[in-house]
């Protein structure tokens, strides 16, 4: 059960990732500053290691421990509210 609400936040983060480096590319594209392409670089790092998170939990559920697993759900949890607080900002 873990695992999978893991893997939904997971999901749920790339999602907020690519709409976040969509606003970035957008922004860069009309202002052409080094905040903008700083921004979209921020969104591209996580972005990559939001997809290799999925890659690892999925083929390595075995190697993973309960409570393990509990902090990096927790963790993710809190990495999507923040992402979610970044993407409504930036949206505006």
């Amino acid at each position: 059960m873990v695992e999978m609400i893991g893997m939904i936040l997971h999901i749920v983060n790339v999602v907020l990732l690519l709409v976040l480096l969509y606003i970035y590319l957008q922004n860069y594209r009309q202002l052409k500053t080094k905040y903008t392409a700083g921004l979209a670089l921020f969104a591209l790092f996580f972005l990559a290691q939001s997809v290799m998170n999925i890659y690892f939990d999925s083929t390595m559920v075995m190697y993973s421990s309960t409570p393990a697993e509990q902090a990096a759900t927790v963790l993710e949890a809190v990495k999507a509210v923040g992402f979610a607080v970044l993407a409504w900002i930036s949206w505006e």
